[in-house]
């Protein structure tokens, strides 16, 4: 384990210790518990079943956290609508604005537990969720995750944190591992016979996905032929690019690999026209993270003729994969934005469905019931699979894919999602891929 995780799951078990001592009025009493009162039992039956978590609706990624939010409503109405409930109970969401600062987690998980007293808990929107994390395993709850951007908090804490996202062995670098997979297999698709891209210039992020990113994604591409020819971790939110473009036009790699928040890659991919600069596969996380704002300047995107130049990014929905709620998703996304869904909106959406599936199928939201059945049985979500491995994370064999825009006529690409198409792993194949990537003229 590298000395970035360790640190990381240091902290977490400190963090632990210090909120522990800090809060020893909040424990549970060691007295014995009367017998319940038959009245009041009634009572929490007929009572709604609140679903406790914070969202980033204010701060640098607010606009993300929105989107996730948005998902996290739409699931409770489908629950509520086409689920009666969890285990007949009608649903609802208790939430606060964490504006993305870490720094107030703590306080709003403990105040969600111990004074709102949330039946289910969903975590924070990607690395804030780490803070989270302590809380939740201190009072021996569960948290269902949004969108967790690394495993340190199943390393540390394992079956109290949902990832649905992540497995054991890729981690935060699951994201990555259809895109990696697709670049192994370039003579796969190549059919025009373009000489196999051999470098790679990888513009990371300074949290700890981007490192557990690093670990996955590094190793599989030099053990399939690619060398790394510039890595380098930036700080999100990034004001100027100017620097690291003109050092890309120095080196001039065949690969660009952005993992990074959505705010950055559009400022990026800015830059790059700016300066006429492209590389011949550009795989950018911005794209695939929100494909529906990645193509509307007024959500923070880019001009469709921009934005649909022929990038390449994970690709979450995928038409051919089948799921009931995929397509409820995807309906609710094509009448209101004229779109298909992004990875916010799916995250946000599945972490609702399967706290909901999993607590109907046990008949309690109890942990140990959730455990069982989380484990037992692989759940069919919006987005991908999930059964639960033996630290939280995911044990289904699930893809996140890859897809690109490919219009007809990139001079007349317009804002909607009709020329989406994922183009890797073969069975959710819909296009051939499109590369190398044009340039700007």
């Amino acid at each position: 384990m590298s000395t970035v995780k360790n640190k990381q799951i240091a902290l977490l078990l400190s963090l632990i210790l210090l909120i522990t001592m800090a809060l020893t009025g909040c424990g549970q009493s060691t007295e014995s518990a009367p017998a319940p009162d038959p009245n009041e039992t009634e009572t929490t039956e007929n009572e709604p079943l609140v679903i406790g978590s914070t969202f980033t609706l204010s701060g640098p990624v607010a606009h993300a956290g929105q989107m996730a939010f948005e998902g996290a409503q739409l699931a409770v109405k489908y629950v509520n609508e086409e689920l009666g409930g969890i285990n007949g109970r009608e649903v609802v969401l208790k939430y606060y604005d964490d504006e993305f600062d870490e720094s107030k987690i703590p306080m709003l998980y403990e105040k969600l537990i111990t004074q709102d007293k949330v039946d289910i808990l969903l975590s924070p929107y990607t690395s804030p969720f780490l803070a989270a994390a302590p809380i939740v395993a201190k009072n021996d709850k569960m948290m269902f995750c949004i969108a967790a951007d690394s495993y340190v908090a199943n390393d540390a804490f394992g079956q109290n944190i949902v990832n649905i996202q992540m497995d054991d062995q890729w981690r935060g670098g699951m994201w990555w591992h259809d895109v990696a997979d697709f670049f192994a297999n370039f003579e796969k698709w190549n059919i025009k016979g373009e000489e196999k891209p051999k470098t790679v210039a990888i513009l990371n992020l300074e949290i700890s996905y981007g490192h557990e990113v690093a670990d996955a994604v590094i190793p599989f591409l030099e053990e399939n032929g690619y060398e790394i020819v510039y890595h380098e971790y930036f700080e999100p939110m990034q004001s100027d690019w100017t620097p690291i473009v003109s050092k890309l036009k120095e080196i001039q790699p065949d690969i660009v690999f952005q993992p990074h928040y959505f705010e950055d890659c559009v400022r990026f991919i800015e830059k790059c026209k700016e300066l006429d600069y492209s590389a011949p596969y550009m795989i950018i996380e911005g794209m695939g993270w929100d494909t529906l704002s990645w193509t509307n300047p007024e959500m923070g995107g880019l001009d469709p003729t921009v934005a649909k130049k022929g990038f390449f990014s994970y690709s979450v929905f995928k038409n051919k994969y089948e799921s009931e709620t995929k397509d409820y998703l995807a309906a609710y996304v094509a009448e209101k934005y004229n779109s298909i869904p992004g990875n916010d909106l799916l995250c946000g959406f599945m972490a609702v469905e399967l706290a909901a599936k999993a607590a109907n199928m046990a008949g309690s939201i109890e942990k140990d019931a959730l455990v069982k059945v989380l484990t037992e049985n692989e759940f069919t979500l919006a987005g991908y699979a999930y059964k639960m491995n033996a630290t939280g994370g995911n044990a289904a064999d699930f893809h996140w894919g890859v897809g690109q825009y490919i219009p007809e006529d990139i001079n007349t690409a317009d804002m909607t999602a009709n020329d989406w198409f994922c183009v890797w792993p073969e069975m959710y194949k819909e296009a051939d891929p499109v590369y190398p990537f044009p340039g700007w003229k």
